[in-house]
């Protein structure tokens, strides 16, 4: 047995229902920031701080570019930390302040020059997306950690998607009211005071996933891998490749329209009355079907279970595009089919462990920090570049804000927020068609992988 294949160790005990309950409360306090960012930040730079929708989407790529550089680096750091507490909970711990901080700070608008103004949200918005990714590579890597059971980090990554639809329910359904109270005429001060509540919420949850997660999964530290050999083992690994691709282009669909929806509801459909409701349908629909999740995927796979939700996301966006803006109960029957989609939610963190499992039995290492970053960095990249080519398709059809739109503006903003996701949700069909790694294959995988690391296989 090669030293390669004594590198992971587990003493494994089965989650309690409060170690998964506290797991999933995390991506409830990172809604309350990373969605804030995606949903808001675009309206917020545009309306609020007086920045140019050119401007805003050139902010979006340069910092999209540099996640492409930083996320693998603190991905490649995290696998090599070794401490009394694990290898990745510490940057929960001790990342989860400084992410308070840059919150408030990227809503907030200097009484700057409109150079000035664009410098900071430059700088702002770049360091607050890296340390997302200090706080959440860890966040995502660590099911991957907590269990060998396969059942179990289904139910991990269930519970981190409800705890992502619950949240998104919530900071959608006050943030507009609580900016409309906060600000009291004054739209910056309200978005400001906003994030900052939101932010201190997410404080002490992040607190409690520090101290209820446990990582039984463990590399010891002179067999951590290199930066270079960590990187050969991910090109080599297809599935992980494939799983990575599909999440990427569906999340660019997702978090892109996300980021200019609003712009729909706003000027599209113009009942300003109903952003908040149309804003979280699906996300309700999702909150309602996530805990059937793992059920769905024990009975049809992972593969099929993010084929179905692609086809029915496709089938939503077509309805909305062709359908008429001020038919309501149609628009909201559209968002319902688009919810049903959220039934894949764990799929893609789930598929990554998969592939993870299968790298470390076929080429004896394991990049899991690595490979997560590359997860966190597709997420942020789909929200950028979805986003920036959201408002970009927006402005080239003449969209400025506090103007007139017209027909053709209102077109422009049609294909941005509905065609072009669907768009997305059929390219993620491919890597998917393309993805080869059956659970048969993977129980197999992880009952000799717990034969060579000498633990206890059932």
């Amino acid at each position: 047995m090669s030293s390669n294949e004594k590198n992971v160790n587990s003493n494994e005990k089965p989650l309690s229902f409060a170690s998964i309950f506290a797991y999933g409360s995390g991506n409830f306090a990172s809604q309350l920031s990373w969605t804030m960012v995606s949903t808001y930040l675009i309206l917020f730079y545009t309306n609020a701080a007086g920045i140019a929708a050119g401007a805003v989407a050139l902010i979006m790529l340069i910092v999209r570019i540099w996640d492409a550089i930083f996320d693998p680096i603190i991905g490649g750091i995290m696998e090599r930390t070794h401490t009394k507490w694990g290898r990745f909970r510490p940057y929960i711990l001790f990342g989860a302040p400084f992410l308070v901080v840059l919150t408030i700070l990227t809503f907030t608008v200097p009484d700057f020059s409109s150079t000035g103004k664009i410098i900071y949200a430059f700088v702002t918005y770049l360091l607050l997306s890296m340390c997302y990714s200090v706080v959440n590579v860890p966040y995502l890597s660590l099911p991957g950690v907590m269990s060998r059971d396969g059942n179990e980090i289904n139910r991990l990554y269930a519970a981190q998607m409800l705890g992502m639809t619950i949240g998104m329910i919530a900071l959608n359904l006050c943030t507009l009211p609580l900016v409309q109270y906060f600000g009291n005429g004054v739209e910056s001060v309200g978005y400001q005071r906003t994030a900052g509540i939101f932010a201190l919420v997410s404080l002490p949850i992040f607190f409690l996933v520090f101290k209820t997660s446990r990582e039984v999964v463990t590399v010891k530290k002179e067999n951590a891998l290199p930066v270079k050999e960590a990187a050969k083992l991910i090109v080599k690994n297809k599935p992980l490749i494939l799983a990575t691709i599909y999440t990427i282009v569906s999340m660019i669909g997702m978090f892109g329209r996300l980021g200019v929806a609003v712009f729909y509801y706003m000027f599209v459909v113009g009942r300003f009355d109903l952003i908040t409701l149309f804003m979280m349908m699906q996300v309700i629909v999702g909150t309602i079907i996530m805990p059937f999740s793992p059920k769905v995927i024990r009975k049809i796979g992972k593969k099929n279970t993010a084929i179905l939700a692609m086809v029915l996301q496709t089938l939503a966006m077509l309805m909305i595009f062709f359908g008429d803006p001020t038919n309501i109960p149609f628009l909201i029957a559209s968002h319902v089919v688009y919810g049903l989609g959220y039934i894949s939610g764990p799929c893609g963190s789930s598929m990554t462990v998969d592939s993870i499992d299968f790298g470390e039995w076929k080429y004896g290492g394991r990049p899991d920090g690595t490979a997560f970053a590359m997860q966190v960095l597709g997420t942020k990249v789909a929200s950028a570049v979805g986003a920036s080519l959201g408002i970009f398709i927006i402005g080239l059809f003449g969209f400025v804000a506090g103007q007139p739109v017209t027909p053709e503006i209102a077109r422009g903003i049609n294909i941005s927020v509905n065609l072009v996701p669907a768009a997305c949700f059929i390219l993620a069909l491919i890597p998917l068609l393309m993805y080869n790694l059956p659970e048969s294959k993977v129980e197999e995988i992880r009952k000799e992988l717990k034969i060579r690391h000498g633990e206890h296989a059932e």
